[in-house]
């Protein structure tokens, strides 16, 4: 998964996760139901969260550092 479609799919979830909770504070919600999905998508946040912590983040590098040696 590239950079672009992590931000996406964090973006998607994110919506969802808001219309869950206010889906929740509707009278007659089925929480419970409610409550397990997001616990999913939180743990779906959670796990993009960390990819993005541990990927490396690639640059240039200066033609200066490059072992040629120039």
């Amino acid at each position: 998964m590239n950079e672009s479609d992590r931000q996406t799919r964090i973006a998607q979830l994110q919506n969802h996760r808001h219309a869950l909770l206010q889906q929740r504070d509707r009278r007659g919600a089925p929480i419970a139901t409610i409550d397990m999905e997001l616990n999913v998508v939180r743990s779906e946040l959670q796990a993009l969260y960390a990819v993005g912590r541990i990927q490396p983040r690639y640059h240039a590098v200066p033609l200066h550092c490059s072992s040629a040696g120039h």
